[in-house]
């Protein structure tokens, strides 16, 4: 069963790439940086730091739905927070 964050996460986050070019899912990403900042994350370095120790535990997997995560680099993180519609966010 998917996690209530995350369907209001997909329902209002719009997915910046094509499809086609599309490696990441916004949402989930936005989703793990949420997890990360609650569970201590002050900054975007912990939050990389944070996911890229934790989001491939069976755990949060199996709580995704998912068989496997593919966590973006720092730099690419940080795009995210960049392109994230804040007001898209906001409404969430």
């Amino acid at each position: 069963m998917e996690p209530e964050l995350l369907k209001i996460l997909k329902e209002h986050i719009s997915e910046q790439a094509r499809p086609q070019g599309r490696q990441y899912s916004l949402p989930v990403i936005m989703f793990l940086s949420i997890i990360a900042i609650l569970m201590g994350a002050k900054n975007p370095i912990e939050v990389y730091k944070w996911m890229k120790a934790n989001a491939k535990r069976k755990e949060i997997k199996k709580l995704l739905g998912v068989e496997f995560i593919r966590i973006p680099g720092r730099s690419r993180l940080y795009d995210f927070f960049e392109i994230v519609d804040k007001d898209e966010l906001e409404t969430a």
